[in-house]
């Protein structure tokens, strides 16, 4: 009789383990694609120069290379753009991934609305492009590996700080 309990709690666990990632699993799969295909695009279109006036090029040559520069804007517009709605309408679509992620520190709305703006403030040299993709590296949680690799040399001065006041209990005070 004792069987019988094993079988089905066996089953039932696979069938809630087959649930789970069915729910969870390939979503969390899918954003982490999505992250990846995002970060990828913002370090190719990291440093691309923005279009000279176009009054300024007199040349075939110079005149070209507006074009071209022109070029790598509008898709480097694009494609935030395109990344930015992705990302916004996967938020929409997996309220439960969007939860999960949302207790490990992604946030994907604001990973998406960073990327609509920075989509906008794209082609217009007065925006802080820098301090948009921070926002986004932020809401995504990408650490930067160089400082990681100097933080895990301690450094001399450093080694050893010493606590020169001493607490009291009777100066620690209750807020109330």
């Amino acid at each position: 009789m004792q069987w019988y309990v094993d079988l089905t709690t066996i089953a039932a666990t696979a069938a809630l383990g087959l649930f789970g990632y069915e729910l969870l699993g390939r979503p969390i799969r899918a954003f982490f694609a999505l992250r990846r295909k995002i970060l990828t695009q913002m370090l190719v279109f990291k440093n691309i120069p923005l279009p000279k006036p176009r009054e300024t090029a007199v040349s075939s040559w110079e005149i070209r290379e507006y074009n071209q520069a022109v070029r790598n804007v509008r898709e480097a517009q694009r494609i935030f753009r395109n990344l930015g709605f992705r990302l916004l309408a996967f938020s929409e679509n997996e309220p439960a991934t969007r939860n999960a992620l949302g207790l490990l520190g992604f946030s994907l709305v604001a990973a998406g609305s960073g990327l609509i703006k920075l989509s906008e403030a794209y082609p217009r040299p007065d925006t802080d492009r820098a301090g948009l993709r921070n926002q986004i590296e932020k809401a995504l949680r990408v650490t930067d590996a160089a400082p990681a690799a100097s933080s895990q040399r301690p450094r001399r001065d450093n080694l050893i700080e010493y606590q020169t006041k001493f607490i009291y209990l009777r100066d620690i005070s209750l807020s109330t």
